[in-house]
C-alpha cells in the first residue's frame, strides 16, 4: 500500500475512533439554588434512544388503525359463528330426514304391490291368463345408513341427496304406473256400463226360478226358461242393468209389458211381466236407471220380474253375470 493511502486509511480510522467516543451532556438545572448536575450520554446510547423512540412512534401511530382491524375481524368471526350455529342446526336435521326417505321408500314399496296386485285383479276381470300366480313388484331399495354420531355431516348431506334423487325417479315411475292403471280402470268401468252386472231389483235377490229347463208352471210341460223370476211386491222399481238403448217397451204375449234394451256389442236384457213402464222404445237409459215397475201381467202366476240376458240374441244364464 502507498504512503498516501496509509494515511488516508488512518484518518478514517481516527474519525471513526472519535465519533464513537462522541458523546453528550444532560445537565439537570434546578429552579433555585443548587448544584447543577450532568450526565454523560455517550453517543451510542442517544442513537439507540431516539431509534427506540422512532419505532415507538411509528407503532403508536399505527395502534388505532389495528384496533379498527381488529374489531372488524372480531364481527367477521361473530357472523361467522352465527352462521356456522345456523347451519349446524340445519343440519342436525338430517337425521330425521334421512329416515324419513327410508320410510318413503317403504310406502312406494307397499304401492308398487299395490299396483301389481290391481294388475292382476284387472287380467282376472278381463279373463286374461297370467304366466305367473303373483305378478313381481318393482322394489325401492334405498342403500342401507345406519346414523352414527362419528358420521361427518357433509356425508351423512351426500346420502339424503342420493336418496332423494332417487325416490324422485321412482315416485315418477310409480306415478306414470298408477295413472296408466287407472286409465285402464276408467276405461273398464265405462265398458262395465254396457255389460248387464247388476241385479234388475235394487233389494230383492231371491230366485224363485232359474235359468234352463223346467216343468212350466202355467203350461204344465217341461219348457227352457230362458231367464230368472226373482219375486217381488207389485210396483217394485225395475232398474236397467247395463247402459243402452230401449228396443221394446209395450206388451208382449206371454212376456205381458216387457221392456227390452240393446247395450250393444251383442248385449240385450229383457224384464217382463211388469205392471207399468217408465220408458219408451227409442229412449237411452243408464244403468241402474227406473224402467219399469214389477206386475203380474202376460203368463205368470205371481208379482215378479222375468229377467233375461241375451248374447247375439241367444239367451244364457244371467246369473253369472249377477255375481
Amino acid at each position: 500500500m502507498s504512503e498516501a493511502g496509509n494515511r488516508s486509511f488512518v484518518f478514517m480510522r481516527k474519525k471513526r475512533t472519535r465519533k464513537k467516543h462522541k458523546g453528550y451532556f444532560l445537565m439537570i438545572v434546578p429552579n433555585k439554588k443548587g448544584k447543577i448536575n450532568s450526565v454523560n450520554i455517550p453517543y451510542l446510547v442517544f442513537v439507540s434512544f431516539f431509534v427506540v423512540m422512532a419505532i415507538n412512534v411509528y407503532y403508536l401511530a399505527r395502534y388505532p388503525f389495528r384496533i379498527s382491524e381488529i374489531w372488524k375481524l372480531e364481527y367477521h368471526i361473530f357472523e361467522l359463528r352465527q352462521v356456522i350455529a345456523k347451519q349446524d342446526k340445519e343440519l342436525r336435521r338430517l337425521d330425521p330426514c334421512l329416515k324419513s326417505t327410508q320410510a318413503m321408500a317403504s310406502k312406494l314399496n307397499a304401492t308398487n304391490q299395490f299396483f301389481a296386485d290391481m294388475e292382476l285383479e284387472y287380467d282376472r276381470l278381463r279373463n286374461k291368463r297370467t304366466g305367473e300366480k303373483t305378478l313381481a313388484y318393482r322394489e325401492v331399495y334405498l342403500p342401507g345408513y345406519r346414523l352414527s354420531s362419528a358420521d361427518q355431516d357433509h356425508s351423512k348431506l351426500e346420502v339424503l341427496n342420493s336418496n332423494l334423487n332417487y325416490l324422485e325417479e321412482e315416485l315418477k315411475f310409480t306415478s306414470s304406473a298408477l295413472d296408466g292403471l287407472l286409465s285402464k280402470y276408467q276405461t273398464y268401468d265405462r265398458q262395465l256400463d254396457f255389460i248387464p252386472t247388476i241385479w234388475p231389483l235394487a233389494r230383492e235377490r231371491r230366485i224363485s226360478s232359474g235359468y234352463g229347463y223346467r216343468r212350466h208352471p202355467v203350461h204344465k210341460r217341461v219348457m227352457l226358461h230362458q231367464g230368472i223370476d226373482i219375486p217381488a211386491r207389485t210396483g217394485t222399481p225395475v232398474r236397467a242393468t247395463a247402459e243402452g238403448q230401449v228396443t221394446i217397451a209395450g206388451t208382449r204375449g206371454g212376456y205381458g209389458l216387457l221392456v227390452e234394451i240393446n247395450h250393444g256389442n251383442g248385449y240385450r236384457t229383457r224384464y217382463g211381466h211388469n205392471s207399468r213402464l217408465a220408458v219408451r222404445v227409442g229412449q237411452r237409459v243408464k244403468k241402474g236407471q227406473i224402467i219399469a215397475y214389477v206386475g203380474n201381467t202376460g203368463t205368470s202366476t205371481g208379482p215378479h220380474v222375468h229377467y233375461e240376458v241375451r248374447l247375439n240374441n241367444v239367451p244364457v244364464d244371467p246369473t253369472p253375470f249377477l255375481n
